[in-house]
């Protein structure tokens, strides 16, 4: 497809694995970005981060739950502010 260049089909296999590496990368980078908010040149309140935490691991579990096909009531994806 697209991004091969030589005319070939891409299989679905390797599909996956394009994009789950292109998007596990960008999702570790960003956070890694979160993590620098932890810097002495923020002000931030021990609620403020565990909600930021609590936030990362829920979308983590919904992330287990899809690979595992467990299709669960919070599956919906979900906005987050503090």
């Amino acid at each position: 497809m697209g991004e091969e260049g030589q005319g070939t089909q891409e299989t679905k296999e390797q599909k996956f694995a394009r994009l789950a590496t292109k998007r596990t990368q960008a999702a570790m980078g960003k956070i890694r970005l979160l993590g620098n908010l932890a810097s002495s040149s923020y002000r931030y309140t021990p609620e403020q981060a565990a909600k930021i935490l609590g936030a990362l691991r829920q979308a983590v579990t919904e992330v287990e739950n899809k690979f595992n096909r467990v299709r669960g009531a919070g599956g919906s994806e979900q906005a987050f502010s503090l």
